[in-house]
């Protein structure tokens, strides 16, 4: 499951939480410090990637 970023304007914390790449598509994380997800904003994140097979 990848980590995915996220900014609460509330709280002004950056937090990162991981999901499903479904879910990531559904809905925002809950904010840890506040508990909502209202004012929750995604961040754009890098993302690694590794495979089982040989270049």
């Amino acid at each position: 499951m990848p980590n995915y970023e996220f900014f609460c304007t509330r709280c002004k914390q950056p937090f990162t939480s991981q999901m499903h790449v479904k879910e990531h598509d559904e809905r925002v994380a809950e904010c840890p410090i506040c508990h909502r997800t209202k004012g929750v904003e995604k961040r754009i994140s890098h993302v690694n990637v590794m495979t089982s097979k040989k270049s």
